[in-house]
């Protein structure tokens, strides 16, 4: 059995910084790391030029490197607007626990609109992170609402996109009033069940999109893999910074190449599909 081939020490150095541990150096190794290229064409470079082609992608960003879920969503710059697409609750948790404990330690009002999560399973998550969140709470610098209360209208059709717009602006703006840094928000799209609902949803996501640009505000929308299905998936492209799915790891796609993107959308929406 021959041994794994790898590329000089300088590279591999590089290839470290870049975020690709040592045990992942190999050229079969790096290859994974480029599943969209020829098969062919990498077997016929050596394992130096395979480190410095991948190098070239990662810098590039059309590669990109999978990013811890407790990690994905830390230091977002005000006026971001990103979307996480998850299969489970623990998902959801994963990246968003993690993102509110970071704007209270930064005294960002934080506003977390749940869907399939209840107030409690979102409260108890937090807590267990944030251990004097009820002091939080008590100040209103985190609130914990059903989606009800901002999205939908009490018969429970999708607000107006203007009106949600102008009330999330609002609260960016009570944010600073109040003293805080500047508002972090994540709200749920998981109660949106029918294509009707979703588009006057995309309208209201492309209006947010454009409000919080220059702004003291960063929102995280969450979708569950099976509302997939029912978005357009280039508006999500060109209305939220970054995409993140999970597949073993969660994973930024910058690529915005949109073969690429409408593979990864079908992907979920067969995952999500039911049995």
């Amino acid at each position: 059995m021959n041994a794994p081939e790898y590329p000089n020490e300088s590279l591999r150095q590089k290839l470290a910084v870049a975020g690709i541990p040592e045990s992942e150096h190999s050229v079969d190794a790096l290859a994974a790391r480029m599943p969209d290229l020829d098969a062919a064409l990498l077997q016929n470079l050596s394992a130096d030029m395979r480190a410095e082609l991948l190098l070239y992608l990662l810098g590039k960003g059309v590669v990109t490197l999978p990013v811890p879920s407790e990690r994905a969503l830390l230091d977002l710059p005000w006026g971001a607007h990103v979307c996480q697409f998850y299969e489970t609750s623990e998902d959801q948790l994963d990246m968003l626990v993690p993102y509110f404990k970071q704007g209270l330690e930064r005294n960002e009002a934080c506003a977390w609109l749940v869907g399939d999560l209840s107030v409690k399973e979102a409260r108890t998550a937090l807590a267990a992170s944030v251990p004097d969140l009820d002091r939080y709470m008590a100040t209103g610098q985190m609130q914990i609402r059903h989606y009800s209360e901002f999205y939908t209208d009490p018969n429970g059709t999708v607000r107006a996109p203007e009106q949600l717009s102008y009330q999330f602006a609002s609260m960016g703006a009570s944010a600073r009033d109040m003293g805080f840094e500047g508002l972090r928000a994540s709200g749920s799209v998981s109660w949106v069940k029918d294509p009707e609902s979703m588009a006057r949803f995309m309208d209201y996501e492309t209006k947010v999109n454009l409000a919080i640009q220059n702004s003291r505000i960063m929102a995280v929308c969450t979708y569950p893999a099976k509302a997939s299905s029912m978005c357009g998936c280039r508006e999500l492209i060109h209305n939220h910074g970054r995409i993140f799915v999970k597949r073993g790891a969660w994973v930024h796609d910058k690529s915005r190449d949109a073969q690429k993107i409408e593979a990864v959308f079908a992907s979920l929406a067969g995952a999500g599909a039911p049995p």
